[in-house]
């Protein structure tokens, strides 16, 4: 993924190889053409009046992944071929083209099939095949593309790395891609002046480091991410350990990174160094100058940049070259990208803050700078993945379309246009569309559900970008059968799902609030309050036991599940001889001043304390709360928590 374009082009490709390439590409999309005719399945089907049938369609340009580069973005489809749209100055869409014009629109990566993963650079992408072997193209100044026979400047159609047999993930930076080998090494290639190759050595950003070199000291990783100048291997132990640049504080390791300049002082770090206090990581992933994990417990930390509240806690004045916690988000999935930073939730919604001055936080709010928690990415309650580039974010679907919003210049929202999007706007030519051209015989809906209204014909028909497919459904005479519409609704302050035992329905899991049963028909819906949250009750339901609620359905019905976050009570105590007063950054408690000596706070808040000696004491230390030293105590509320301040008279030991 990541970052910013400090480097200017230094040549202009070859013109007979733009020739030959763009014959390549003209044959390649014949082919493709011919090969990808959508099929509907069932063909030709017949049913009664009243019944149901569930089509899908085979051969559509559905999204199975998405994946942010700085300035343009791909997509992974479900038949392991890609699309990428956006800047290609230096072929980074892959399509045997370079231009300096916006590409709205997805394209083809001319010659890509049986993929496994895609990710985006600075101005270069790749992509991982089963085998374990890797494909890069697009910019290549900095040997970023991993192949030493590749000499030229950029190429816009796809080289293999040396040397990479065994990958199961690649990640790109900005001008260095990094790869995770099967026995747990990370291998690195491309610009280097930062250390972010992460073998040692510095050496000038002009040199071209095409040759993948191990990173030192990794041997267990599960995951790596590359930021903008920088990159990160999560290991099995669940520590995080990062190399390259660390001006921000972006490798996490607590080093001295004042006074924060703009632009910084460089801060070079070609070996690993282990993020402080982060034992329990599940998922990492790098932004352009600032990096965030997912811990065990569903909480998330992040570290780095922070002139716009990118990390998520404002508190951190420009930059934290330690982890802070991002109070109130519980995310399945992290997107950060260059001054804002998006997270998928696990109800299938999407939040993001920091800049909004293109539209990034997706949810028509003014140009500004938002700290969480900020309202939800508008429109979005079906989402499965998110990914970030420098200005703009996209999210998949459920069914295989894709969604972005935020800065649009060079056609990197796909949606045919270069016009920011302070709300998400929906990608060309990817998912389907299910229509019926005779909807008094049957209606379809999105997913491909078809309900038979009446006797006769009707053409089922799936479109998928400028190619489509039909069947004919065939509904035969006979009494209509009647269904009602089952509903539910999640209220409260927390979060849940809430699930049928016939699957129809999944609200906030990612699939339905709502599903059509005959009449007569008893569901049986179940509540799950997700972690920090508890299930309150029902109403709306014909039984009630416990979480669970069943209905009959004789009419259109409508139940409510309200779930409520979690609740502790954080307590402040004084001991010793001397006196004081403890204050809580965000001025609920003020101990010993005249305040509170204890607030109540949402299960995951992150308090941080402050304590101060009184005339003639000294402040000792703490206890409880996972608090020691005289610095500020941070305490994550997840039970009810005392944290003690120790005062002494001065003189007395």
């Amino acid at each position: 993924m990541p970052v910013t374009d400090r480097a200017e082009k230094k040549g202009k490709p070859n013109l007979l190889l733009v020739f030959t390439v763009v014959m390549l590409v003209c044959v390649l999309a014949k082919d493709e053409a011919a090969a990808q005719a959508i099929t509907v399945t069932p063909a030709d089907p017949r049913i009664s009046v009243g019944q149901t049938q569930q089509f899908t369609a085979t051969g559509i340009d559905a999204a199975a992944a998405v994946e942010a580069g700085v300035f343009h973005q791909c997509a992974l489809l479900l038949d392991a071929t890609l699309r990428c749209w956006g800047l290609n100055d230096y072929g980074q869409l892959g399509n045997g083209t370079f231009t300096s014009s916006p590409n709205p629109t997805p394209t083809a990566v001319a010659g890509i099939a049986g993929a496994a993963q895609v990710t985006g650079g600075g101005f270069h992408t790749c992509a991982r095949f089963p085998d374990g072997t890797l494909q890069c193209w697009g910019r290549n100044s900095e040997g970023e593309l991993g192949d030493p026979a590749t000499t030229a400047w950029m190429s816009a159609t796809p080289v293999p790395v040396t040397g990479i047999t065994s990958a199961t993930a690649v990640t790109g930076g900005g001008f260095h891609t990094c790869a995770l080998l099967q026995d747990g090494t990370v291998r690195c290639w491309g610009q280097n002046d930062y250390g972010q190759l992460g073998n040692g050595t510095v050496s000038s950003a002009q040199v071209s480091n095409a040759t993948p070199v191990e990173v030192i000291g990794i041997t267990t990783a599960t995951a790596v991410t590359a930021g903008g100048y920088h990159a990160c291997a999560l290991l099995q132990n669940g520590s995080v350990r990062c190399w390259g640049q660390n001006d921000y504080g972006q490798l996490g390791d607590g080093a001295v990174i004042t006074p924060q300049t703009r632009p910084p002082t460089p801060r070079p770090s070609p070996n690993p160094v282990e993020v402080r206090g982060i034992t329990t990581a599940v998922a990492i992933k790098a932004g352009i100058f600032h990096t965030c994990a997912l811990l065990r417990d569903g909480t998330m930390q992040c570290w780095g940049w922070n002139d716009y509240f990118q990390l998520g806690e404002p508190a951190a004045v420009n930059a934290s070259s330690t982890p802070v916690t991002v109070s109130g988000i519980t995310p399945a999935a992290l997107a950060p990208g260059a001054e804002h930073t998006c997270v998928l939730l696990r109800d299938a919604t999407v939040d993001c803050w920091g800049d909004n001055n293109y539209g990034q936080n997706g949810n028509g709010s003014e140009r500004g700078i938002f700290a969480p928690p900020t309202a939800a990415v508008t429109g979005i309650t079906t989402a499965t993945a998110v990914t970030s580039g420098a200005e703009h974010s996209c999210a998949l679907l459920t069914g295989g379309t894709v969604q972005c919003w935020g800065r649009g210049a060079g056609g990197r929202l796909g949606n045919g246009d270069t016009t920011d999007a302070f709300t998400p706007v929906t990608v060309v030519g990817l998912g389907v569309t299910w229509t019926s051209s005779d909807t008094t015989v049957a209606t379809i809906d999105a997913t491909g559900l078809a309900t038979a209204r009446g006797p006769g014909f009707t053409t089922i028909t799936a479109t998928s970008g400028d190619r489509s497919g039909s069947t004919t459904l065939t509904v035969a005479d006979g009494t209509p059968v009647t269904r009602f519409t089952l509903s539910v609704v999640r209220q409260g302050t927390g979060s849940g799902t809430v699930t049928s035992d016939d699957g129809l329905i999944n609200c906030g899991g990612g699939g339905a609030c709502s599903a059509s049963y005959d009449s007569g028909t008893g569901v049986s819906l179940r509540a799950t309050a997700t972690p920090g949250s508890t299930f309150d009750g029902w109403s709306g339901c014909d039984t009630i036991s416990g979480t669970a609620c069943v209905v009959t359905m004789s009419a259109a019905r409508s139940v409510t599940a309200t779930f409520t976050r979690q609740r502790f009570t954080l307590t402040v105590a004084g001991e010793g001889l001397g006196n004081g007063t403890v204050i809580s950054t965000d001025g609920r408690i003020n101990c010993g001043g005249g305040g509170a000596c204890s607030a109540s706070y949402d299960s995951g808040s992150r308090v941080i304390l402050r304590a101060r000696a009184g005339w003639l004491s000294a402040f000792d230390g703490w206890s409880g709360g996972g608090c020691s030293g005289t610095g500020d105590c941070v305490v994550t509320l997840g039970e009810d928590t005392m944290v003690t301040a120790r005062f002494r008279l001065l003189g007395l030991f």
